[in-house]
């Protein structure tokens, strides 16, 4: 029998984290320190799982013993969430195709897009390159010449920004983010502002040989969107990206009641607020999952939910 049950996020420590906004706002209450980043939907056996408490068993075991609950064409559940906060500029980074993920780590690529949920005046993003061919790029690198080589983006709130395969990237200081991306775990670091990590006492691999392989080149970033939202049955829907193979996102702000039908399975995280969905409570900082095919869904109270699913290739 299918039913609605919460997600426990899981965490992990971030030399980058170190603020209390998570913990403050969000209601995350966790040992594990500095935190800035908390993943709301993760299921990596193994790595990166979280736990369905009303179950008594992790994520990915629940997608492999209730096959039902999300009818997909993948072995393992497709999709990531996770809300980010961090007190530093996040490394230089991207993450290649599946290509070569599976050939470096036996995983898959991780396209991946973001919401800024809030953004100091001066908060940016890292998103892009100026280099017109890769030696440039590779040049530039070895010269140390970031300035020379390096976009940066004002980060706009309510923004979204679609960051593909290959695509350089790196979210900035005090730019609170959620962030959905396919369940994997392939990063190509290029730099990491030569940082100490505390945890070992040593710089953090890199990997420039590789970000020089897999960057876009010429680069084909873009620049945030503003989305327009729709009423739809007393709900304000914004719908960001649905992709077959990839990623459903859609985000859903409720005033006081309203209806809404998904027919694929989904995710739902609070980013502010707190109510009900479908006689299931759930307030900031809390993710339930709703299984394939539930029907309509009635909501209830003053929230900001985004949701998180998948739409199989062949549909």
């Amino acid at each position: 029998m299918k039913e609605i049950v919460k997600i426990l996020p899981f965490y992990e420590a971030r030399m980058w984290g170190g603020g209390n906004r998570l913990i403050n706002e969000f209601n995350y209450h966790t040992d594990i320190a500095p935190l800035g980043e908390v993943y709301n939907v993760v299921a990596l056996k193994d790595q990166c799982d979280c736990e369905v408490p009303e179950m008594g068993i992790t994520l990915s075991t629940l997608y492999k013993v209730k096959p039902e609950w999300f009818n997909c064409d993948t072995e393992e559940l497709p999709v990531r969430v996770n809300i980010l906060d961090p007190m530093a500029d996040l490394s230089i980074q991207i993450h290649p195709d599946d290509l070569f993920a599976k050939k470096y780590n036996k995983g898959r690529g991780k396209p991946e897009a973001w919401v800024i949920l809030d953004t100091p005046e001066d908060g940016e993003i890292q998103f892009g390159h100026y280099a017109k061919t890769r030696e440039e790029f590779i040049e530039k690198t070895r010269n140390n010449d970031w300035k020379g080589l390096l976009k940066y983006l004002t980060a706009v709130k309510d923004g979204f920004i679609d960051i593909p395969a290959g695509t350089l990237h790196a979210i900035g200081k005090g730019v609170l983010t959620y962030n959905i991306s396919r369940n994997a775990d392939c990063t190509l670091r290029l730099y990491d502002y030569d940082r100490i990590d505390p945890a070992t006492g040593k710089k953090r691999d890199i990997q420039p040989e590789e970000v020089f392989g897999n960057v876009n080149v010429p680069d084909r970033s873009t620049e945030f969107v503003l989305y327009p939202s729709a009423f739809e049955r007393g709900i304000r829907v914004t719908r960001y990206w649905d992709e077959p193979g990839l990623y459903t996102l859609i985000r859903l702000q409720i005033d006081e009641k309203g209806t809404f039908s998904h027919p694929r399975f989904a995710f739902y995280t609070c980013v502010e607020g707190r109510g009900s969905i479908q006689g299931v409570s759930i307030r900031k900082g809390e993710t339930i999952l709703v299984p394939d095919e539930m029907g309509m869904l009635t909501m209830e109270g003053k929230m900001d939910l985004f949701l998180a699913s998948y739409r199989n290739e062949e549909s």
